[in-house]
């Protein structure tokens, strides 16, 4: 039966927790877009029109990392006035247990990981899906647009590019650095001039140094200085291929795991058992564990919101504080330390010996244990 504090525990929970999820939202999607669009915007791989269309899109996925956290804010915030204003003593001393005054907040703890499993499951991987089609189909229209004045260019694997001026299809001062597999410096060009063409039929930019000197390092090592590079000075260098297939696709697009519906992930997986391709036993099982890790990721994320409320709710009366700095503050100790346990264990998709896709619900079950312990503290008191 509901009551009319339910319903007001709910509704300051609710309103707090949309404020938080907003905020941190915001945050997030301000610093993907700097680390993802605003270079390519600079640079002229994409229009504004596109950039506005990619930050809009940007928004399923950051508000599936904004959710765990803006509802343990929510949850902190409103806890820690009432139990400061010394309305849960009231409370409890009408009769209600702890279990009982949070009965609302698990209601909306439930109702934010199924919100919060449809982003992680459906939303946000076609989002993020998406906005790489997106991107590689900007490219595709301006290929040149990969080389970027006055920055170095890592894009095209083996080689390192600078220029300092580009007009069009023509550069002044150009270096390119040829590497090796282990990344160090085979050749070494630096030119006054040269051009940057695109060959459409073949996909790839052609680099052309003029008037420029070139140093040959030990092909063997090139990592042994004890031998001086040969050094040339040439009028026009042999043409540098740079394929842009796998940066822009013949009009299709592979995409990563992470970037897949869970129902995709499951037909992923499927295939995987079935090996079509006769991968060798270990690359399989490698194969199977990065799917199944995925997908647990993808729930697991999800259930941490309901983790967050079973451990944000005996915080929240424990700490007894109006601050909402204080409050604020430990909401975002919880998350960095749930994510950073996160990031650990991302560093096992690779070894199925270690079980990664049960591994990965670890920060979860240990939140969840952790502030049912304090729940049942909290409840004794």
């Amino acid at each position: 039966m509901t009551t009319t504090l339910d319903r007001y525990i709910f509704r300051n929970v609710l309103f707090a927790s949309l404020a938080a999820v907003g905020i941190c939202a915001f945050v997030l999607l301000v610093g993907n877009v700097v680390k993802d669009l605003l270079k390519a915007f600079a640079s002229e791989q994409i229009d504004v029109e596109t950039f506005l269309r990619l930050t809009w899109m940007l928004l399923p996925y950051v508000v599936a990392f904004a959710l765990p956290l803006g509802v343990l804010t929510g949850i902190l915030l409103v806890l820690g006035r009432l139990s400061a204003q010394q309305e849960i003593t009231a409370m409890r001393a009408a009769g209600w247990g702890l279990a009982r005054i949070a009965r609302p907040i698990f209601v909306l703890a439930v109702l934010g990981t199924g919100l919060s499993l449809w982003f992680n499951c459906e939303v946000s991987p076609r989002a993020r899906s998406a906005i790489n089609l997106i991107r590689a189909d900007a490219a595709r229209v301006n290929p040149l647009s990969f080389i970027v004045p006055r920055e170095f260019v890592r894009t095209f694997p083996g080689y390192v590019i600078y220029v300092a001026e580009k007009d069009g299809t023509s550069v002044r001062d150009l270096s390119v650095w040829y590497l090796d597999g282990q990344n160090r410096v085979k050749i070494y060009l630096r030119s006054e001039t040269g051009t940057v063409e695109f060959d459409e039929e073949n996909s790839r930019l052609l680099i052309t140094p003029r008037n420029g000197v070139a140093e040959v390092r030990n092909q063997d090592d090139p990592g042994d200085f004890s031998k001086n590079p040969y050094v040339s000075v040439f009028s026009e260098w042999q043409r540098i291929p740079l394929p842009l297939e796998e940066l822009v696709g013949k009009g299709t697009y592979r995409r990563k795991l992470s970037l897949r519906t869970f129902r995709e992930l499951w037909a992923e997986l499927a295939e995987a058992r079935a090996n079509p391709g006769g991968l060798p036993e270990r690359e399989q099982s490698v194969r199977i564990t990065q799917i199944q890790y995925t997908m647990q990721k993808q729930v697991s994320l999800a259930f941490g919101v309901l983790a967050f409320a079973l451990i944000g709710v005996p915080l929240g009366i424990k700490m007894q504080r109006k601050e909402t700095s204080a409050n604020l503050g430990l909401a975002v100790v919880l998350a960095l330390g749930y994510l950073f346990f996160q990031m650990v264990i991302d560093w096992s998709q690779k070894r199925p010996e270690l079980h990664p896709e049960l591994l990965v619900w670890t920060p979860c079950l240990a939140f969840a244990g952790l502030g049912l312990w304090l729940f049942w503290r909290v409840d004794r008191r």
